[in-house]
């Protein structure tokens, strides 16, 4: 998959009574953060705007104690994961006086914070924050995985220069610039650090075959199904990819939402297409290609299926833990609530679809909804890429650092950072599968969706 989805200063968040529907839980879907809205998620690499008035070096050893300074103070594990932080800024400081520019600069700082680990915190250049405001980001095009030992086309965005090509799901990735595609993956890796889990990791390192910023170019060797080969040549670009929500009936007579953040207005579309289908003898919620977003659309969305307050998810602060830490003993974890009394839509029977790239947000919506029995999972197990972000730190020259303020569980208490959600019925496309265009994750929900209904009518009065 081609990588490609706030507090008060101080040294920690202080929260209040509408704290927890600010939270972002945002997934960065980038070409090298954590996943995308647009199906390849496209990744939030450098656009072709217009670069911001550049940093002096003066600017730049600020903007480095800046950021230093607001992961030491903000940061949510008082441990840093293990990591000595202090040790962290002795050793890139010196590293400031070298770079040749605000690029080469800004890639030192991303660096820098991914020495955490954690796919949340992270520091966007100009140009990458821009293109995250816009919802758009620059993408080859097509997302590649390793399946039975080979590497496949996953999926392929429409409209995209990948698509116009030729480029299909289920084709062999043979070559990268007339160099073995393994070589240029074994390339990438080496220069990725790993993350909350080795699926976002294996999701950078196959972004980083393609690094470049819009319009680089790269010559990519392919076989097709029946075994014949191809070069083509292609460009990157800037593609949006907006989170609408798309839905429609399906054949079984269920119905089938897709949507790919949490973002507005996602959540006005997601309930007019809940009325439209409110009678529908089963849901089936795509996340498959959903990297997260904000946690108040989270908390609106998740409300249309309860129809009374409901413990949704957990979460504990850094003030909790260290707390914790300090006295050695267990306080519990404060309450993440959705639902309120005649606030429920929709009350059938629910089947969500996830996927690796299932993020942040949408796997709380999906921890949620499982745990507390509204919904049945089926897909693969999700990023495990669980950490909120209370708020943006905007530097000098228009960068902006994110970082991790808040660890999220389910609502029986089970941490989400590092294992996702492990679906209820986990199915995964075959090379054959992909060739044939055939969705065995959306038949297999279907079927589910059957045995749910025979189990429970449609019409039960669910929580």
């Amino acid at each position: 998959m081609p990588v490609d989805f706030v507090d008060a200063k101080g040294s920690m968040i202080r929260p209040t009574r509408t704290w927890p529907a600010m939270l972002l839980a945002a997934c960065l879907l980038v070409s090298c953060a954590i996943f995308s809205a647009a199906r390849p998620h496209a990744a939030l690499a450098s656009s072709t705007a217009d670069s911001p008035k550049p940093l002096t070096p003066r600017d730049r050893e600020e903007v480095f104690e800046n950021v230093w300074k607001g992961v030491h103070d903000r940061y949510y594990d008082p441990e840093f994961h293990g990591v000595n932080w202090e040790e962290i800024g002795q050793r890139y400081r010196p590293q400031v006086d070298s770079v040749k520019d605000d690029a080469e600069f800004y890639a030192l700082l991303n660096r820098m914070t991914g020495e955490l680990h954690d796919a949340h915190t992270r520091f966007n250049s100009p140009a990458q924050w821009e293109n995250r405001q816009k919802s758009e980001g620059v993408s080859i095009g097509f997302t590649m995985a390793e399946l039975d030992g080979k590497v496949v086309v996953t999926d392929v965005l429409p409209n995209s220069n990948a698509s116009a090509a030729g480029i299909e799901q289920g084709m062999m990735v043979l070559t990268v610039d007339g160099r073995p595609v393994r070589e240029k993956i074994a390339e990438s890796a080496r220069t990725v650090l790993p993350s909350s889990t080795e699926r976002i990791t294996r999701f950078r390192v196959y972004a980083g075959v393609f690094k470049g910023l819009a319009d680089t170019s790269y010559k990519i060797g392919l076989q097709r199904a029946d075994g014949s080969t191809f070069d083509v040549t292609i460009s990157k670009q800037l593609i949006p990819h907006p989170p609408d929500v798309n839905s429609r009936v399906l054949p079984s007579g269920d119905a089938y939402i897709r949507f790919d953040g949490f973002q507005l207005p996602v959540e006005k579309e997601f309930m007019e297409a809940l009325e439209k289908f409110m009678d529908a003898p089963g849901l089936i919620v795509d996340l498959r290609f959903n990297g997260g977003g904000r946690g108040d659309v989270l908390k609106t969305l998740a409300g249309y299926f309860y129809n009374q307050k409901t413990l949704f998810a957990q979460f504990m602060t850094r003030k909790d833990i260290y707390s914790e830490e300090k006295s050695g003993s267990v306080k519990g974890h404060r309450e993440f609530n959705a639902g309120k009394e005649g606030g429920r839509i929709y009350s059938g029977p629910v089947v969500l679809l996830t996927s690796n790239s299932t993020g942040s947000s949408s796997e709380m919506f999906a921890g949620g909804l499982q745990e507390t029995g509204r919904a049945k999972v089926v897909g693969t197990q999700t990023c495990g890429c669980v950490i909120g972000i209370a708020h943006d730190q905007k530097v000098k020259g228009g960068g902006v650092l994110e970082v991790s303020e808040v660890l999220f569980f389910t609502p029986q208490g089970r941490k989400l950072e590092g294992d996702g959600v492990i679906p209820d019925k986990t199915v995964a496309p075959t090379i054959a599968d992909l060739q044939q265009k055939r969705d065995v994750t959306l038949e297999q929900a279907e079927q589910l969706l059957k045995e749910m209904s025979v189990a429970k009518p449609a019409k039960q009065e669910l929580k």
